[in-house]
């Protein structure tokens, strides 16, 4: 993780990579980020967009996943912790997802004035940091984690475990991303925080 005397402002920086586990406070950071001015790429709002109720999106996944469909919808929280379980149906679920997600954000970078924020769980392990100039990483203890989970998604303790178990391990994300930015402080630090360090990286 690099500290702010490393930051190179010779250099324009074009798109800056966010991300962070499930209920680390992404999506805080993303709003902050909103309000503060700076455009912002949401990968999971264009998932969501893509794979929408009544999509070809849906319909695909449906296919894919016949046991997951009810009543000519997708059980989304049924398919959610599969996928926390089982690697091959996460890997197939990614396949098909992965390259639509990817061409949209390529599509909207391309018609955007940087900097761009591209804010994305899964920004590594999709492969949408290899877009990016800069990467930072939100990072949020496992306990807290867990307890957002659960009181989010009314999910079991050993439900969320999974959940956060089948992302890539904290640890790991937080050494690639070139910064990383606590969020277990309260909101207006943690939202100052990250938005003092786009800023400068801005």
């Amino acid at each position: 993780m690099k500290n702010d005397s490393q930051i190179n402002n010779d250099k324009p920086i074009k798109i800056i990579g966010l991300t962070g586990g499930i209920a680390s406070g992404k999506t805080v950071a993303t709003d902050a980020l909103r309000a503060a001015g700076f455009t912002v790429i949401d990968a999971d709002e264009t998932s969501r967009m893509l794979f929408a109720r009544g999509t070809d999106g849906e319909r695909s996944i449906m296919l894919a996943f016949p046991h997951a469909a009810h009543g000519g919808k997708l059980d989304r929280t049924a398919l959610r912790k599969e996928i926390a379980v089982d690697s091959s149906a996460r890997q197939k679920l990614n396949a098909l997802t992965h390259p639509l997600i990817i061409e949209h954000i390529k599509n909207r970078i391309s018609l955007s004035t940087p900097p761009v924020i591209l804010s994305a769980p899964l920004l590594f392990e999709s492969g949408l940091s290899a877009l990016c100039d800069v990467t930072v990483c939100v990072y949020c203890p496992r306990k807290i984690r867990i307890d957002r989970l659960i009181r989010r998604d009314g999910i079991s303790a050993a439900d969320a475990s999974a959940i956060i178990d089948a992302q890539l391990p904290d640890y790991e994300r937080c050494t690639i991303a070139d910064y990383t930015v606590r969020s277990d402080v309260d909101e207006n630090t943690f939202t100052a925080e990250i938005t003092a360090l786009v800023d400068r990286l801005a």
